[in-house]
């Protein structure tokens, strides 16, 4: 498999895994168990890999949202704990997640070892979320890590999207009304009016050429066994995850 196949197969469910975890049961539980509840389960749970730093920057790595909505999370954040704390029950809590969905599916340690040869070889350059993910300890269970591993990949491709989004020019509100609809924008805390989405699909469609070759390139760091297998395993998690209502 070369490394743009991969790429493109593992885009969409990767992002779509994500709005499955954060909701799990799993992960409700570790970050309740931790004295975190409300929108700090995701705003400080994703976030806190950047440490105790100020709202403006976790505005900046969230890019997307609105930063009222990001600041507020960030800050009853802090008040209920310490980000750091956050991000480690928000690591916990997809493990959790990862061994009660699809922790007995075999290959899971080539998976975990093929992806972390991927995010190794992948150096952080002006990623703040991937580079904070990149750094949480990998847990030993196989289930749980290639758990991490999924977020991990989640915030490059994030990252890499963000990225290109600036260099096209487009704004967080063009951006989100470009790829899905309304009803997305104000489910990341903007309110209309919002602007015609059809004069911006072939600017987004650029971004995303833009960042499928990005991640194509850090796939070049394993052989094409290794990127078949990661292919493979994310279509079967997908069949699982996704699978549920």
């Amino acid at each position: 498999m070369t490394p743009e196949e991969v790429a493109a197969a593992t885009a969409t469910p990767i992002g779509a895994f994500g709005r499955k975890f954060y909701g799990a049961e799993a992960v409700g539980e570790a970050m309740n168990a931790a004295g975190f509840a409300g929108l700090p389960t995701y705003v400080g749970g994703r976030g806190g890999v950047l440490g105790d730093v100020a709202s403006d920057v976790v505005v900046s790595a969230f890019a997307l949202f609105h930063p009222a909505m990001i600041e507020a999370g960030w800050n009853q954040t802090r008040e209920q704990g310490s980000p750091a704390d956050a991000a480690t029950a928000l690591a916990v809590g997809i493990g959790g997640w990862a061994n009660d969905t699809f922790g007995h599916l075999d290959g899971l340690q080539e998976f975990a070892t093929a992806a972390q040869k991927v995010i190794d070889a992948a150096q952080p350059m002006s990623q703040a979320l991937y580079a904070g993910w990149r750094a949480m300890p990998v847990p030993e269970d196989p289930a749980a890590a290639s758990g991490l591993a999924l977020q991990v990949l989640r915030e490059l491709r994030f990252d890499f999207h963000v990225n290109a989004l600036s260099a096209v020019g487009m704004t967080p509100v063009q951006a989100l009304i470009a790829r899905s609809n309304p009803q997305q924008a104000q489910f990341f805390g903007w309110t209309e009016p919002f602007p015609d989405p059809e004069p911006l699909q072939s600017t987004h469609r650029e971004a995303e050429e833009i960042t499928s070759a990005r991640m194509a390139q850090v796939y070049e760091a394993i052989d094409a066994e290794q990127r078949a297998h990661i292919a493979a395993t994310v279509s079967s998690i997908a069949e699982i995850v996704l699978a549920k209502s």
